[in-house]
């Protein structure tokens, strides 16, 4: 009996020896203190970057640091008013925005009077296992594959529930700024997005010998709170400014997530084609089926989460280990080159 006892204890050893192996950090990079101190925009040259102030005024950003953002009131420098960042470059388009860099000066806004730079819809498009080291430490060796985040957008400091398995990923999000269709495609912007995900729904309502994408991820990945996007909105100048922009992600001060935004292996437009050639796919949902978009084309404001890089919680090998996932009280913060930061506290739901 002893032995029978030795063995069960020598198996569980090595489970949980396994799982905290498999989720240890995979890569390294400088101080969470030290990204926060790295905080800057991109230079106007190359793009302009917009935020909201949580009183509703829209901004043009012309710096960054750690305390905040300095800014021009567009609202007030124009003598409109604008709802939203994406109705203020509808308005004003990028020459009418750009006027305003030498005619109106900047003031200090503290990160923690923006809020979210538009307010969105309940439905987004995601593409996942889209960076190869994510789709590997998965266990995933097909194409990348999309499936509805239906979920609105919170703010960048949201609070974000507790789940079963939850889990943490950042992702480079690209958003039409008109509304956008094959024959009338729309120019992008690009803000750093959150996409939490309760691995525990995600297996239970995946059908293993189904189409990745159409069961399991809608469930697991949706609901209020799941999405917090950064606060700033930043349009560039040339299509191809995303590739060089470098993602990470910190969980209670360690650095988890890190890889330039050009390695992943769908384009955001070849996201958006796929989009529109699947409109009429359904996607389960723990009652009835949703679709991805409507075939007409894609509204203005809809995210577009383009994927995540390695270094995620899950793994087959620790799904069985809570421990392993985000519980109550931890801490994670994103960042995204140009794009400011996230930090989002996970709570009881």
């Amino acid at each position: 009996m002893k032995v029978i006892y030795y063995l069960l204890a020598c198996v569980v050893a090595l489970a949980v020896g396994s799982s905290y192996y498999l989720s240890r950090p995979v890569v390294t990079g400088v101080s969470e203190a030290d990204a926060i101190k790295s905080l800057t925009v991109a230079p106007r040259e190359r793009a302009l970057t917009l935020a909201r102030h949580s009183s509703g005024a829209v901004l043009l950003v012309t710096q960054a640091n750690a305390e905040g953002v300095l800014a021009i009131d567009v609202n007030a420098a124009t003598g409109e008013v604008f709802k939203d960042t994406l109705h203020a470059y509808t308005e004003l388009e990028v020459q009418g925005l750009q006027a305003l860099y030498d005619t109106t000066p900047s003031q200090l806004v503290p990160w923690q009077e923006l809020g979210a730079p538009f307010p969105g819809h309940d439905s987004q498009i995601a593409a996942g296992t889209n960076y190869r080291e994510h789709a590997e430490e998965v266990g995933h060796d097909g194409d990348p594959f999309l499936f509805p985040k239906l979920s609105q957008a919170t703010a960048w400091n949201s609070e974000v529930g507790t789940g079963t398995r939850l889990d943490y990923e950042v992702e480079l999000c690209a958003v039409p700024l008109k509304n956008h269709s094959e024959s009338e495609p729309s120019p992008l912007g690009y803000l750093l997005c959150g996409d939490y995900t309760d691995r525990w729904l995600l297996v239970k309502h995946m059908d293993l010998g189904g189409e990745m994408g159409r069961t399991g991820f809608p469930i697991a990945k949706g609901g209020s709170g799941r999405l917090p996007i950064g606060p700033l909105l930043v349009i560039p100048h040339q299509e191809t400014f995303y590739r060089e922009l470098e993602l990470s992600l910190y969980a209670n001060g360690t650095l988890r997530q890190k890889a330039l935004a050009g390695s992943m292996i769908w384009q955001p437009r070849e996201i958006l084609a796929a989009a529109i050639a699947d409109c009429r796919t359904p996607y389960q949902l723990r009652s009835g089926t949703a679709q991805i978009v409507v075939c007409e084309g894609i509204p203005a404001g809809t995210l577009v989460l383009t994927g995540t890089p390695g270094g995620v919680l899950f793994h087959l090998a620790t799904l069985w280990n809570p421990w392993v996932y985000l519980g109550r009280g931890d801490v994670v913060v994103s960042f995204g080159t140009y794009l400011g930061y996230m930090r989002n506290t996970i709570v009881a739901n």
